[in-house]
């Protein structure tokens, strides 16, 4: 039987279960038969009498003894039970965990869609609530301690429907030390603390987890031998009284919920810091194959495997296991012929044949399966004595050419071109597997681009590493694969870019291009060079020659001669090469281990070289002045310079996540940060023409190692990009929060302290035409205004199809201007509003926030909607009549609020921003003084119905984009920066 408390919504967890409790408590059994009806006041007093919990979703003795408030209150009868304070108050912050094997703030950060269906008004009491009632059964998992399918692979599939619940609804079995998680070892524990399996198989724990999570320790007790409790809250001193009051449990719980993300150290000989920036765990990391970084250190004990030194000892097997996959497929290929009949080819692909038949069928396979139009093939066999010479027999629609003998490499194709009939060719070696999607991203930029001659792509070993990423001839006539064995994730094999060749194992050209330069060098006489020939009389017709990761391939290499005769042909053939391109070499650079990536792109006309370092790597939808930086590298990129993005910080983003935000020919390093830099500048001594370096912060910090790495760089111009003058929204950050003047640094002195690391600058960008005068102020020449690229997108709802105001923001931190300005909105100035606007004028809230900062002092109401981020604000732009955007101190370039103007959304701004842009009041936007609620009211409450105001200010608005933002304007800007 279930009580409830009349007066309060129904929720999972509030309520009384007496069934449960006579079972669990026998002594209340002839207690509750002797009532003849028990109330739910009766029964609430009655549980906290004896210090019953009222259902096996609330654990009284541990809510009590982890909050000492709470045993006080109850000592002083403010509260008769601490359920009876859980449902009162503590349901409602976020630090207050009814179970032990349950953390509110673990569940609300792991589940951003809980978070905003509590944010907007959902019919869950907390997250707890919904845990109950839906969470669980979805397999979402409530704390570190408890992952639902472990637990349903352990006790059966009865626990699959509900396995938290299930988990709570039974006793496991005594001294079992249950652990369905990495961040507690039951066995470890209770070997450790002898006393904890004692204690449960009295029958006083129901497991050694529940024992270590069950009560406070008082840092006796270590959750693994990973972790050191005393030396944690030693190293971290301020946790002790946090601990006290029972905001932590112990410092175990503060580091699971913030340690691990700031990466401090659990024990003193774990060094999460350097872990992490293993490349290996970042992969993991980014992955999603382990959670933190903490978990892969306990998986790995804190030593990761060198992947490509075992990939590489793992050749020899690799050769035997892709052998045996062939084989099979070969026999797959003797029940039913490879379909290659055609009607209009898209491509004419050649392959040389030269026995290997289970190596053939592999290629031919991979070859029908990768592209769904046409493929006029083309098979050339050299005198093959074993299947290969019956080929016919598992092929059908294919142009069969036979040699008596194995002829050379550049004879077979050059009389294999002459029966193409596709506008493209495609040589592949017959040892490759070309993947799928590759023939038809090949095509699509063959069509598109008539300056591309020749594309090659990314080669992967049958070991998984790196074969060729395209192909480098120095000035000597040697040539080179970059990134030969390394791993094919690496950010340098994983953009587009010009190179001097590519391998003949997987080349694409135009059937006319090649028939019109005569097709390969027949005087080369065994493979080698023949590719690199064509390439580089490819390149002297001015045609391109284009690496592209998404053209890729998996090549088995096998030698056709031996080591001692391919020395001899290679190094004929190499005199030859020489010979016939002395002009080409000349200009090339010289061999030199730490000059490859000088090397590994052409010089093109026109085209700037440059290294663009950022807090992070800029995604648009991140905000923080990273959404301008995102369209200054899109705009370099589109003006055909080459740009390398590096961030101070290290990305926590997925590498597709990075790749598909950027055009296809911008280089990501997404695998390094700032203590990587000056290593990596030797790496590319001489490559880059300018060092863009976004925020006078970062010109700070980089100040010693570009001091440190000057003579790898000396014609290179550095571009001090600082965004937005930092100093002003400090200075209006202290005023706003009351801080005494006495405390205050002066604005003089705020800004020679922010702009002392631009001393080492060629020229200083900045977003606005006032910061621009702070810079010259201070004494500074040739700075220059570069605001925000954007193309207008007027949205097309007119005025009466509108309704409400929108905010949008990217909230970093609970420090930030963002934050600050959306809760002062949310609290303070939209209940003024609710008053004076009609009943259909709601407010929405929206824009990505890190994960660490929570909305928990939001206000819930039914006409505020919380969205979160959100992929495409097309929408809520053309939704809205008005954008709010009342920033009380600000700093950096307000990006939502032009891109509101660039999609006709009038703004109502504070003075703040609008100093910011520079724009006319009342004719181009609306101002109210930051923080003057009164005077917002009335700004917004006046224009809401004012349809001539609206249409003036969305025009007005539109036409600054156009004129001043464009990226046409932006493109401009950047070359005159670029120019000495």
């Amino acid at each position: 039987m279930n009580l409830r408390d009349s007066m309060t919504a129904a929720c999972a967890w509030d309520r009384i279960d007496l069934g449960w409790m006579m079972k669990t408590y026998p002594e209340m059994r002839d207690i509750l038969v002797r009532a003849e009806a028990v109330t739910f006041a009766e029964a609430l007093v009655l549980a906290g009498r004896f210090g019953y919990s009222p259902n096996p979703f609330f654990d009284e003795a541990y809510y009590v003894s982890r909050y000492p408030d709470v045993w006080r209150a109850i000592n002083e009868g403010v509260y008769v039970s601490g359920f009876d304070h859980y449902r009162s108050v503590g349901y409602r912050e976020q630090y207050r965990n009814p179970h032990w094997l349950f953390s509110e703030e673990y569940y609300l950060a792991r589940n951003d869609d809980v978070a905003l269906l509590l944010m907007n008004g959902a019919d869950f009491r907390n997250g707890y609530d919904h845990y109950i009632r839906v969470g669980d059964g979805e397999f979402r998992s409530g704390s570190w301690f408890f992952e639902p399918l472990p637990y349903v692979s352990l006790t059966g599939c009865e626990a699959a429907t509900a396995p938290f619940q299930h988990c709570l609804g039974r006793r496991l079995s005594p001294g079992s030390g249950y652990s369905s998680s990495a961040y507690f070892n039951g066995e470890w524990y209770a070997t450790a603390y002898t006393d904890a399996p004692q204690a449960v198989r009295r029958g006083e724990w129901i497991s050694v987890l529940h024992h270590y999570l069950g009560k406070r320790h008082d840092g006796r007790c270590d959750p693994s031998r990973f972790f050191s409790e005393e030396f944690y809250v030693a190293a971290n001193p301020d946790l002790l009284g946090a601990i006290e009051t029972g905001r932590f449990l112990s410092g175990y719980e503060h580091f699971l919920l913030y340690g691990i993300r700031d990466r401090r150290a659990p024990r003193s000989d774990v060094d999460l810091e350097r872990f992490y920036h293993q490349p290996y765990v970042q992969r993991l990391l980014l992955n999603g194959r382990v959670p933190d970084v903490f978990v892969a250190w306990c998986i790995f004990d804190g030593v990761v495997p060198d992947v490509e030194a075992v990939l590489e000892d793992a050749e020899k097997i690799s050769r035997f296991a892709f052998e045996k996959k062939s084989a099979a497929l070969a026999i797959n290929a003797s029940r039913r012929k490879l379909d290659f009949s055609f009607e209009l080819p898209d491509a004419s692909v050649i392959l040389l044949l030269h026995n290997n038949f289970d190596m053939t069928m592999n290629t031919l396979t991979a070859l029908r399966m990768s592209h769904a139009g046409g493929i006029h093939l083309i098979l050339v066999d050299n005198g093959s004595s074993d299947e290969t010479r019956h080929i016919e027999r598992y092929v059908d629609g294919a142009t069969l050419l036979r040699f008596g003998g194995n002829v050379t490499f550049a004879r077979a194709c050059n009389e294999a071109a002459r029966h193409a009939m596709a506008p493209y060719l495609l040589f592949l070696d017959s040892g490759a597997e070309i993947l799928s999607g590759s023939i038809a991203v090949a095509m699509k930029r063959l069509r598109r681009d008539q300056k591309v001659g020749v594309i090659g792509g990314k080669l992967l070993g049958i070991n998984g590493l790196l074969q060729d990423a395209g192909s480098i001839i120095y000035r000597d006539g040697s040539a080179e694969a970059y990134m030969r064995d390394r791993s094919p994730d690496v950010p340098e094999a994983n953009f587009v870019r010009c190179t001097d060749f590519c391998s003949g194992a997987c080349l694409f050209t135009r059937t006319e291009l090649f028939r019109q330069v005569g097709g390969f060098y027949e005087a080369f006489v065994s493979p080698s060079y023949e590719d690199a020939d064509y390439c580089v009389r490819v390149w002297k017709l001015g045609q391109e020659v284009i690496y592209d990761p998404s053209v890729t391939a998996i090549r088995y290499e096998y030698g056709l001669f031996s080591s001692e005769s391919r020395l001899v042909s290679t190094n004929r053939n190499h005199a030859i090469f020489n010979l016939r391109h002395a002009d080409f070499l000349v200009r090339k650079l010289a061999k030199s281990r730490r000059g490859i990536n000088a090397a590994r792109s052409p010089v093109r006309s026109g085209a700037r070289r440059i290294l663009f370092i950022e807090d992070r790597i800029p995604l648009k939808q991140k905000g923080s002045g990273l959404s301008r930086a995102h369209d200054i590298v899109v705009t370099f990129a589109e003006m055909g310079h080459e740009v390398t993005v590096f961030p101070i910080f290290k990305s926590d983003v997925s590498p597709r996540q990075l790749y598909a935000a950027f055009p296809e020919n911008v280089e990501v390093i997404w695998d390094r940060e700032m203590h990587d830099l000056e290593e990596f500048l030797h790496q590319r001594a001489g490559l880059y023409d300018a060092i863009w370096i976004c925020r006078s912060q970062n010109m700070s910090r980089l100040v010693p190692t570009i001091e440190r790495s000057a003579h790898l760089m000396p014609q290179a111009m550095i571009v001090a990009d600082i965004e937005a003058v930092r100093a002003v929204g400090e200075e209006q950050r202290d005023r706003l929060l009351g801080l005494p003047e006495t405390e205050q640094s002066t604005l003089a002195d705020r800004l020679r302290a922010e702009f002392q690391g631009l001393m080492i600058a060629t020229k200083i960008v900045a977003a606005s035409a006032r910061d621009v005068r702070l810079l010259t102020g201070q004494g500074f020449t040739n700075v220059s205004v570069l605001g925000q690229a954007l193309a207008p997108r007027p949205t097309p709802k007119s005025w009466s199809e509108r309704s409400g105001f929108l905010f949008v923001g990217t909230i970093q931190g609970q420090a930030s201007a963002n934050y600050d300005a959306a809760l002062w909105l949310a609290t303070v100035l939209w209940p003024m509003l609710e008053e004076v606007l009609p009943d259909d004028a709601t407010l929405t809230i929206a824009g990505y926030h890190r994960s660490a900062v929570t909305l928990a002092n939001f206000p819930r109401s039914l006409r505020i909607t919380y969205l979160g981020e959100v992929d495409d604000v097309f929408t809520l732009y053309n939704d809205a009549r008005f954008f709010l955007a009342p920033m009380r101190f600000a700093a950096e370039i307000p990006y939502e609020l032009y891109e509101a103007a660039a999609h006709g959304l009038p703004i109502i701004a504070s003075d703040i921003l609008c100093e910011q842009t520079g724009w006319n009041v009342r004719e181009d936007i609306l101002k109210a003084r930051g923080g003057e609620a009164e005077e917002f009211r009335r700004s917004a409450a006046q224009a809401y119905d004012d349809h001539v105001l609206w249409a003036r200010l969305r025009g007005n608005a539109l036409a600054r984009i156009m004129m001043e933002n464009s990226q046409k304007v932006c493109a401009q800007r950047l070359e005159k920066v670029l120019a000495y």
